[in-house]
């Protein structure tokens, strides 16, 4: 079993890859989700991908389902 150790805002989280299931960039942080919980951590999204062993970083570019904005008017 391997452990790898993240730094969050309370304290150390050492993490098992393999239970790994999403790692998910936020506004300053990265989400790590595991199957038991998701760890909120201070690395970047690269830097986590990486140490958690991913050769290829695999990026999620699905549109998303909601609808586009309309288009802003503007008055002269």
């Amino acid at each position: 079993m391997r452990l790898v150790q993240f730094t969050t805002d309370d304290h150390p989280v050492l993490i098992n890859p393999d239970y790994v299931v999403s790692v998910r960039k936020g506004m300053k942080d990265t989400a790590i989700v595991t199957v038991a919980q998701t760890y909120v951590v201070k690395e970047a999204v690269d830097l986590a991908v990486r140490l958690l062993g991913a050769e290829e970083l695999a990026r999620d570019i699905t549109p998303s389902l909601a609808p586009p904005a309309p288009p802003k008017s503007i008055d002269l």
